[in-house]
């Protein structure tokens, strides 16, 4: 008895409409189509490598792990979901293990019914007949699930066993081997011993091997003669250069910030570092550790807070009006997308404004491991003027400057050892207190210190009706000019009340003071509301400037008080505990030491010291203005409205004073109540009383205290100077309280939901909860032995490396839309060889390129190339073009132009003239500071790398914009390359030189010869010979008749031509060479 599936069309009124299911007899019938399938599929059905890749392409994007977009409540990523019983309808199951016919699935991807056809036509998604025989066989099979395939650990595979084991020269190549023979396939012979030199010169240190180097290996015979070469170019200082380049990649290194204004920074010391890391031949682990987290290991050093610049390399919007959050935002979730990529090979990227569609990587996770870059001491804030960057920040000082600064500080702990001691020894207060004497003291004292002092209560009009100037009570300063003035009642006479247009303007120089300098400010002032912020003065420059100078703020009318060079790192912040009271005058003074540390800093209310809450406490370079091209000029001291300042608006100011020396708490309280301050010298009794005058008489009094305050600021200049002319570097470090971290809805900055803690998602390995929730303990969590992704991500694009593609090929993604391992055990050994080699990276190069897999020949027949296009059974050797760099540096190599590093600053090799100037019309743009000398000719890793206009003759050769990290370029093949090797100055001298080198070093008849080994790294067959013999003689004719085109061709470059050779022979030899160069033979390793 048979049944037929009946023709009902069912209306979509439910997301998930049901098929009835097909019943034959006692058991489920397969179409012909499906049965005919079955025969071409393997034997056992696998779901991560058969199965899960076309639930990701064609049923992931509505049925996957992204909770928002799932249609009909139905997930298939997950057994728990794909077998349970459908919402709407709790009688049928999408899949039911080893029932096809009772499988919703099935159903739907074998009716021909539009309206119920899985994928639905409107998707433009299909499935082939394959596809659905597969389906089906799985779960005729049991439907069995697994995780993905990159998050089950990697275990160590057996060796296979291998026939021809005389081929074999390590474990890999039974891998391959074994492969091979599954599809009846061969190892190709040994690739020649010249071509073996440069696929290996190239690979390991990204340059070309010289004519000598050649020669000398083709002609040495000995068994170890490659394992040697192999050994030596590990061990040269190119190796280090040409892991760095690819790196660069992933740490998005660039030498400026990107956006609009792209203003330079100088990450060089970073890029330094990452050589340095490689050549030393750093553990994978202490690499990424250091990377992530070196200003949290144990005993911290330079060189593992240097390492933490990666994390800072992001772009950086320094545009005037941008919101501060909305950028720091940005940057944590750059740091998060980075990680995720560079460590673990995952699009985290895809989960920060919803849940991944295909990989089980929910929004929540995203913020979780944001969660660890997101206590990062910073604002968001664009700081560029002379010498500064946003905090954190390193000082990058040399063993000499830190034998200078360690002298000084510990004169300076002396000197305040020592003055301790000094107040320890001085008596409290003289038994006979004459109060009088001591009050005409502090008058004398306060009159000697006061250095500007305004009352407002005299008003001068000005030029324009609504402006005035007021003079100043002190000698040494001149009058203070106000705009646009309220005028009322003031604590003593008039005051001035701020409206939206009201400044008021101190004399230049007036409280021009350093961090290194003591002084004082008071002044009363008369709160109209509650400000949430507010500024009150300011001696500093611009929030885009790190408010270097000296401020004063009301948040929440509690006073905030800063003295910053680069606001909020290298800065001193301190805020009171309790707010000014609102709507009545109130005196506030500022007081400080000139120490450099926030416990130098008093503020008073109304002559009472107040408690405070210390934000930083960090300062270690000078805060005086120093103008260059990003600085707006200096408005001194101001009050009132402040461009891009919140205004202390309808706010009342009165009774200004500024001191050129830190005032006592005694000073303080007489100048804001005289009479507090006669009763409190009557109270000589009271403990607090005593102690004040007891300051006061030790700072007025003693001598020897004087002149040790004199010498500690003297000290402290000197640590200024010395430090103030330091670079600096971007690297990390975090607040002590950490900063809450929430899920952003869609990822916006100003839309904050569920506050989540420091986290990984679960499915790869869940968090040790014995692991310190920050940076470190992720590193820790990177490393452990379980984690399934850290050794086959890192390992895979070593392969990647030398074969020009991963054996995951998507080595980007290894989550579900990713491409399989193409040698799945192969992976996996190499993976745990790499862990359990303690990280070792040059170790697993080596045992790459001695394999015999890699040592095979690239060339092909037409039926393995027809089989095989993309090489991924590895049955011949790697052939693929030189990445953007080893382009260029081929040329300047094989020239003899290549100058080997010797400044780690970014160099500025030839551009069209003008290029820069086209991208910005700022007044302060950069220029292109291309001059003659070793800049034109190192190595490429040292270009200046601007964001907005990359080194055009690489980004035509594919080299990526550094916006974001990549660890996979895209190739392309374009005529521009053609018409850069054959154009570009770079290629045209080098290949000029190249001659000159040849005709002075070889006879006649052995230059052209000579030149093709010297472009291709082989020797030239008797037909390419010929070419290449024709091509010299038709440009030794064309020279010939005009000399002035040969002269024309070799002025070309910065190098001087060499006069004594003949320019014809010259040029016509180096025309050859720039066109052996512009061959697939030239640009390629094979």
């Amino acid at each position: 008895m048979t049944r037929v599936i009946p023709k009902v069309i069912y209306r979509l009124s439910f997301p998930f409409t049901l098929l009835l299911p097909l019943l034959v007899g006692c058991g489920w019938e397969k179409p012909e189509a499906i049965q005919q399938a079955y025969k071409d599929l393997p034997e056992a059905i696998d779901f991560n490598y058969h199965v899960k890749p076309i639930l990701s392409d064609k049923c992931f994007a509505c049925h996957g792990p992204d909770a928002a977009n799932q249609e009909a409540d139905l997930r298939l990523d997950l057994e728990e979901f794909a077998y349970a019983a459908l919402k709407s309808n709790s009688g049928h199951y999408a899949i039911v293990p080893g029932k096809p016919g009772k499988s919703e699935v099935v159903n739907r991807i074998l009716t021909e019914d539009k309206e119920l056809m899985m994928p639905p036509p409107e998707s433009n998604l299909s499935l082939s007949t394959s596809e659905i025989a597969t389906l089906t066989k799985w779960i005729e099979q049991g439907a069995k699930y697994k995780p993905h395939w990159s998050f089950i650990p990697p275990k160590m595979p057996k060796i296979p066993e291998i026939e021809d084991k005389s081929w074999a020269k390590n474990e890999i190549d039974h891998f391959v081997a074994a492969k091979l023979k599954t599809h009846k396939q061969s190892p190709s012979t040994k690739a020649s011993k010249e071509t073996l030199i440069r696929r290996v010169s190239f690979d390991l240190t990204g340059l070309p091997p010289s004519l000598e180097e050649i020669e000398a290996f083709v002609a040495n015979d000995a068994p170890d003669a490659y394992e040697r070469l192999v050994d030596r170019l590990l061990a040269s200082s190119a190796y280090g250069e040409r892991m760095a380049a690819d790196w660069m990649d992933v740490a998005r290194y660039a030498d400026s910030d990107g956006y609009l204004d792209d203003k330079h920074r100088d990450f060089s010391p970073y890029r330094d570092w990452v050589i340095r890391a490689f050549n030393k031949n750093m553990s994978y682990e202490q690499f990424i550790t250091w990377q992530l987290a070196g200003d949290l290991v144990e005993n911290p050093t330079q060189e593992s807070i240097l390492a933490t610049a990666f994390n800072r390399l992001h772009k950086k919007n320094s545009e005037a009006g941008i919101v501060f959050e909305e950028y720091r935002a940005e940057y944590v979730a750059d740091r998060t997308s980075t990680v995720g990529k560079a460590v673990m090979g995952l699009s985290m990227e895809c989960a920060r404004c919803h849940d991944h569609k295909y990989d089980p990587i929910s929004q929540k996770d995203f913020y979780q491991l944001s969660a660890f870059f997101n206590s990062t001491n910073e604002l968001g804030t664009a700081v560029y003027g002379p010498g500064q960057v946003p905090g954190p920040a390193l000082l990058l000082t040399n063993e000499e400057q830190d034998k200078l600064l360690e002298y000084i500080d510990s004169q300076i702990k002396s000197k305040k050892e020592h003055l301790e001691d000094l107040r320890k020894a001085n008596p409290e207060v003289p038994e006979s207190l004459n109060a009088k004497s001591i009050l005409t003291k502090v008058r004398t004292d306060l009159s000697t210190k006061i250095s500007a002092a305004y009352n407002f209560d005299k008003l001068i009009p000005g030029d324009k009706k609504t402006s005035f100037t007021s003079p100043g009570n002190s000698a040494q300063a001149g009058s203070v000019l106000i705009k646009e003035p309220v005028i009322k009642e003031g604590v003593k006479g008039k005051g001035i009340f701020i409206n939206d247009f009201t400044t008021l303007s101190l004399p230049e120089k007036v409280g021009w003071f350093d961090q290194t300098d003591p002084f004082s400010v008071s002044l009363s002032v008369f709160p109209d509301t509650l400000y949430n912020e507010a500024v009150l003065f300011t001696h500093c420059e611009d929030i885009r400037l790190g408010l270097k100078g000296y401020s004063l703020f009301l948040e929440e009318n509690k006073l905030n008080f800063i003295i910053a060079y680069s606001w909020p790192d290298n800065a001193i912040q301190v805020k009171t505990v309790d707010p000014i009271p609102v709507k009545e005058w109130t005196n506030l003074s500022i007081t400080y030491d000139g120490l450099g540390k926030a416990d130098g800093i008093g503020i008073y209310l109304n002559g009472e010291k107040v408690p405070v809450t210390v934000s930083a406490d960090n300062i270690y370079k000078s805060i005086l203005f120093k103008p260059d091209i990003h600085t707006y000029g200096f408005r001194g001291f101001v009050l009132g409205v402040r461009d891009k300042m919140k205004t202390f608006l309808n706010g009342g100011l009165d009774e200004l004073k500024i001191y050129n020396q830190e005032l006592s708490a005694l000073e303080v309280l007489f100048e804001a109540n005289p009479q507090k301050a006669t009763a409190l010298l009557s109270k000589s009794e009271d403990p607090e009383a005593r102690q004040i005058i007891a300051d006061y008489l030790f700072n007025a009094s003693n001598t020897q205290a004087k002149q040790l305050k004199n010498s500690l600021n003297n000290l402290r200049k000197e640590r200024a100077k010395t430090t103030t002319d330091i670079k600096e570097i971007m690297v990390m470090g975090d607040l002590e309280q950490p900063r809450p971290t929430f899920i952003l809805d869609r990822g916006m900055y100003n839309a904050p939901t569920e506050q989540v803690e420091p986290g990984i998602p679960e499915t790869v390995l869940p968090y040790d909860e014995k692991l310190p929730k920050n940076r470190l303990g992720l590193a820790k969590w990177f490393f452990d032995p379980k984690n399934p992704l850290t050794a086959r991500v890192f390992i895979n694009r070593i392969w990647q490396m030398h074969f020009g593609k991963g054996l995951v090929v998507t080595s980007d993604d290894f989550g579900n839309q990713g491409s399989l391992p193409t040698h799945p055990e192969l992976l996996d050994w190499l993976a745990v060889q790499f862990r359990e080699s303690g990280w070792d990276i040059k170790k697993m190069h080596k045992l790459i390129v001695m394999s015999a897999t890699y040592r095979q020949s690239s060339k092909y027949s037409p039926d393995l190339l027809e089989k095989d296009p993309d090489n991924l059974l590895l049955a011949r050797g790697p052939s693929f073009r030189m990445t953007a760099e080893m382009v260029r540096d081929n040329a300047l190599a094989i020239s003899g132009l290549l100058v080997h590093n010797t400044s780690s600053e970014s160099a500025y090799p030839y551009q069209p003239e003008g290029l820069w100037d086209e991208i910005s019309t700022k007044s302060w743009r950069y220029k292109y500071l291309q001059e003659p000398g070793e800049g034109l000719y190192k190595r490429s890793l040292y270009t200046i790398w601007k964001r907005t206009s990359g080194p055009p003759s690489m980004m035509i050769f594919d080299v990526g914009d550094r916006a974001e990290c990549k660890v996979r370029r895209t190739e392309t093949s374009t005529p521009l390359q053609a018409l850069v090797l054959l154009n570009d100055p770079q290629y045209v001298e080098a290949a000029r030189v190249a001659a000159e080198k040849l005709i002075k070093k070889y006879k006649p008849q052995e230059q052209l010869a000579k030149a093709f080994i010297l472009s291709t790294g082989r020797q030239a067959d008797t037909q390419e010979l010929e070419i290449i013999e024709q091509f010299y003689q038709e440009e030794e004719e064309r020279f010939s008749q005009n000399i002035g085109d040969a002269m024309a061709y070799l002025s070309t470059g910065s190098k001087p031509v060499d006069e004594s050779l003949d320019p014809v022979k010259v040029a016509s030899l180096a025309t050859v060479i720039n066109g052996i160069m512009n061959t697939t033979d030239g640009y390629t390793i094979r």
